[in-house]
C-alpha cells in the first residue's frame, strides 16, 4: 500500500479542516451550499448573524439561520480517523544561529559580539566596538548585526565583499564585477542606496495597499448596507401591499356606495364606509431607504396617485351626495304642489256648493 507523501498529507489536512475554526472537523455538518462547517462554528455564526441569514465562509452564500443541516457522517468518521492516527510530523524549524563571540576578546572569554564589521571582517563586543563608533577613520566601515562566517557577503571570483547593487541582472556584486567582471557597464548602486529606493518603492505599494483595502472594506461595506436595505424593503413592501389592499377594499366599497339609489341605505352605508375610508388613508405608504432604487421618485409617484385618488373620491363622493339631496328635495317639492292643488280643489268645491 502506498504511504501519502507530504503534500498529499497536507492536501488531506485541507480538506479535513473547519473554514471557521481552522481545526480538524468535529461534528461536521452540511450547508444547503454544500461546504461543511463545525456544528459549533454554524452555531456561532448564527449567534452573531443579522436578520436571521448568514453567509457561508467558503462561497459567501447568504443563508437563511432557520435553514436545515445534516450531519455529515462520512466526513465525520474521516476527520475523527486521521485525528486518531495523528498529523503528520511538521517539518521542525531551522535552528537558531550560533552565537558570535568578539574577534578581539581572548578565546576562553570572549564576550558575545553586538556587531560585525564587514571592511574588517571582525566581529566585536559592546567595548571593542567602539574605535568604530568614535574614531574618524572608521567612520566608513560599514557595521552590521553580528555575522558568524562572513563568507555569504563575499564575492566567490574576486574575493572581496560585497558593496553594490547590479539593477540590470539584481544581485549584490563586488568592486572588481564593476570593473572587470561580466558586470561592467550595467545600472550599479550602492547596497545603501538600493535598500533606500527600495523601501521607498515598498512604501508605495504599501500605500496602494491599504488605499485598495480601504476601498475593498467600504464595498463590502455598502454590498452589506444593500443587502440589509433589500430586507428592509421586502419586509416593507409586505406592509405597503397590505395597505394597498386595504385601499383597494375600500374602494370597492365606495364604488358600491355609488351605485346605490335607496338614499336611506345609502345614507346608513355612507358613515360606515367613509369611517373605513379615512382610516385607510391614514395608514401610512412604504418608504424603502434601499441605496438601490429611487425611493424619491418612487414616494413622489405613490404620493401623487394618493393624492390623485382622493380628489376624484372627495369628488364623486360630494357629486353623489348633491345628487341625492336634489332628488330628496325635488321629491319634497312635489308633494307641496299637490297637496296645494288638492287644497284649492276642496276650496272650489265649498264656494261651489
Amino acid at each position: 500500500m502506498a504511504v501519502a507523501g507530504p503534500a498529499e498529507e497536507s492536501v488531506l489536512e485541507g480538506e479535513l479542516t473547519c473554514p471557521v475554526c481552522l481545526d480538524l472537523f468535529s461534528d461536521p455538518h452540511l450547508l444547503p451550499c454544500g461546504h461543511n462547517l463545525c456544528l459549533a462554528c454554524v452555531r456561532g455564526l448564527r449567534r452573531r448573524a443579522e436578520r436571521g441569514r448568514f453567509r457561508c465562509p467558503e462561497c459567501r452564500e447568504s443563508l437563511r439561520c432557520s435553514g436545515p443541516l445534516q450531519k455529515n457522517y462520512r466526513l465525520a468518521n474521516i476527520a475523527e480517523d486521521y485525528r486518531r492516527r495523528g498529523r503528520p510530523c511538521r517539518q521542525a524549524p531551522p535552528p537558531p544561529p550560533p552565537p558570535v563571540h568578539c574577534d578581539y576578546c581572548s578565546p576562553g572569554d570572549a564576550a558575545l559580539a553586538v556587531k560585525t564589521c564587514l571592511q574588517c571582517e571582525v566581529s566585536m563586543c559592546g567595548e571593542h566596538v567602539k574605535p568604530h563608533l568614535e574614531r574618524p577613520a572608521f567612520r566608513e566601515h560599514p557595521l552590521t548585526e553580528p555575522l558568524g562566517d562572513v563568507r555569504d557577503r563575499k564575492c566567490p571570483a574576486h574575493d572581496e565583499m560585497y558593496r553594490y547593487y547590479c539593477v540590470d541582472e539584481r544581485v549584490c556584486v563586488c568592486n572588481a564585477c564593476t570593473i572587470e567582471g561580466r558586470h561592467t557597464g550595467h545600472t550599479i548602486k550602492t547596497l545603501k542606496n538600493t535598500m533606500k529606493d527600495l523601501k521607498e518603492s515598498l512604501q508605495m505599494q504599501m500605500q496602494k495597499l491599504s488605499r485598495k483595502i480601504s476601498r475593498t472594506e467600504k464595498f463590502l461595506q455598502q454590498r452589506a448596507d444593500a443587502e440589509r436595505d433589500s430586507h428592509r424593503f421586502v419586509e416593507g413592501a409586505e406592509q405597503h401591499m397590505r395597505v394597498v389592499g386595504d385601499l383597494l377594499q375600500a374602494q370597492s366599497s365606495l364604488q358600491a356606495l355609488l351605485q346605490e339609489n335607496d338614499p336611506f341605505h345609502f345614507l346608513q352605508e355612507y358613515h360606515s364606509t367613509g369611517k373605513k375610508l379615512r382610516k385607510a388613508l391614514k395608514r401610512p405608504l412604504f418608504s424603502p431607504g434601499s441605496v438601490c432604487l429611487d425611493t424619491e421618485g418612487l414616494a413622489d409617484v405613490m404620493e401623487a396617485k394618493l393624492e390623485e385618488f382622493q380628489a376624484e373620491l372627495r369628488l364623486q363622493v360630494t357629486e353623489l351626495i348633491h345628487t341625492v339631496c336634489v332628488e330628496t328635495n325635488g321629491e319634497e317639492e312635489e308633494e307641496g304642489h299637490e297637496e296645494e292643488e288638492v287644497e284649492e280643489e276642496e276650496l272650489e268645491e265649498e264656494e261651489g256648493g
